[in-house]
């Protein structure tokens, strides 16, 4: 993939192709929304618009057609978080935006797409039919269906900009995205945000457990990083991950996302990585 962002980044024209192409093939977009967010990343917004105004004519098209706004969204969730990201230099910050861009996306996708949510809606309640168990009101799912989607659309726009920075780390600076997802750190004020979040959620009924569902993975993602940045300090290697996962998903089970919640938390307050010493390399050793 390293030689299409070299190749994408040679002239705007070949950044508008990519967007445009890939915005046009099926379950692509999130490759087009990296070519635009290595764009903004790497040139800034005033080069990205351009290529969001041609390269996405395709998803508008298939906004207009059929109703699903989904690339299109994505596209612009990317430019939105790569601006971000290239302004303030700062995962944490961008992972904070996007719990409220989930958030927003719950209000917005019954204006944007009712179309496709109502096809859902009945897929939904075709396949429960099919299971033979018992069938919750249209709202329920409606509601349910909505956050899934804004929630989905998110995750993309955050894993489509993680691609573009480390096509842009590989191109222009080597193991740059690696060091930031091992220093990802939540600041006081996200962890007291996303937590009031969790909290009312969990607290003020069904209604309200949407705030819940879009703040809980951005902790999940920094408990991930964490554990990722204590391996790397202590040169534990590959092995050491993969014992991680194998607990903490099959032993663990539903307990594992409690478990990285309450360590992306308590670091806020502790800084494990930086109490951690770094062990030395053999060459330091010698």
């Amino acid at each position: 993939m390293s030689t299409l962002a070299n190749w994408v980044m040679k002239r705007r024209l070949h950044a508008v192709i990519g967007v445009a192409a890939f915005s046009a093939i099926p379950l692509m977009f999130w490759l087009a929304a990296a070519i635009l967010g290595l764009v903004v990343l790497r040139k800034g917004v005033a080069e990205a618009i351009p290529v969001l105004a041609w390269g996405g004519l395709p998803s508008i098209m298939l906004w207009f057609y059929q109703g699903d706004a989904t690339a299109f969204i994505v596209l612009v969730q990317v430019m939105l978080l790569g601006y971000l990201l290239r302004t303030k230099i700062s995962w944490a910050f961008v992972l904070t935006v996007a719990s409220f861009l989930a958030l927003a996306g719950v209000f917005l996708l019954p204006l944007l797409m009712p179309s496709l949510l109502n096809l859902l809606i009945e897929m939904v309640q075709l396949f429960l039919n099919e299971q033979q168990v018992e069938i919750p009101d249209k709202g329920t799912i409606f509601n349910q269906v909505v956050v899934a989607l804004s929630t989905v659309q998110v995750f993309v726009s955050v894993v489509s900009l993680f691609l573009a920075r480390k096509w842009q780390a590989a191109l222009y600076n080597p193991g740059g995205l690696r060091n930031e997802f091992h220093q990802l750190r939540l600041p006081m004020v996200s962890v007291l945000l996303l937590g009031s979040m969790v909290l009312l959620g969990e607290s003020l009924g069904e209604a309200f457990y949407v705030l819940t569902q879009v703040a809980v993975p951005v902790f999940v993602l920094v408990g991930v990083a964490i554990v990722h940045g204590i391996v790397a300090k202590k040169r534990i290697g590959i092995i050491g991950l993969v014992v991680f996962y194998l607990i903490g998903l099959f032993v663990l089970n539903v307990y594992f996302t409690k478990l990285l919640i309450i360590l992306a938390i308590a670091d806020a307050f502790i800084d494990f990585r930086g109490r951690i010493q770094e062990k030395p390399t053999d060459l330091s050793n010698s």
